[in-house]
């Protein structure tokens, strides 16, 4: 599987990442609702994507797969945006594990997906997932009661904060990408 010493090292190094992430840090992590959920559970998906781009003969072939593998990880995220799953990852750390892996796998998952995937399929995923961020960022904004019994109002609202940063910044990256592609059809 591994042909080269650098895919070798490049998997050792995301592996010790990910267990210092999901061990050593993962209290202080857990500790307030923007490091678990601006940091940590990005950081998971991350360091997939990253294996997942560096490994270019993962590849999926069937579009109705692919649409398949979509649906899962845009299902993963919205559980795990989900305030009774972020309480119990933060509670029980067998499932704050199970959340880690999810996260690591979707990473992974999406890079065969998107390699040979129709622009309006990736367009519509981009979207979608902009839109999610940007609802849950409001929400938590938005509510003065606390929706997630782990963490206080504060926190709640800085997540929201930062989340309705970063989906208006994915946004925008669908939307450039969307009017770059359609320029570059027209010429």
């Amino acid at each position: 599987m591994f042909k080269r010493k650098k895919d070798i090292i490049l998997v050792l190094i995301i592996l010790l990442i990910f267990i210092l992430l999901s061990y050593p840090f993962n209290e202080w992590l857990s500790a307030t609702m923007p490091r678990h959920q601006i940091i940590q559970l990005p950081a998971m998906f991350i360091l997939g994507l990253v294996l997942g781009v560096n490994f270019s003969r993962l590849n999926i072939k069937e579009t109705s797969l692919k649409i398949a593998a979509l649906i899962f990880i845009m299902s993963s995220f919205v559980f795990w945006m989900l305030p009774h799953s972020i309480d119990y990852a933060v509670i029980n750390p067998t499932f704050n594990r199970v959340m880690h892996l999810n996260m690591f796998i979707d990473g992974i998952l999406l890079m065969p997906v998107l390699r040979n995937i129709l622009f309006e399929i990736k367009i519509l995923f981009l979207g979608m997932l902009s839109a999610m961020m940007l609802a849950t960022g409001i929400t938590l904004r938005a509510f003065d009661i606390l929706l997630c019994s782990s963490f206080n109002i504060d926190q709640q609202k800085e997540t929201g904060f930062y989340l309705i940063i970063i989906g208006f910044l994915l946004f925008v990256l669908t939307f450039v990408t969307f009017f770059k592609a359609a320029g570059e059809k027209n010429k």
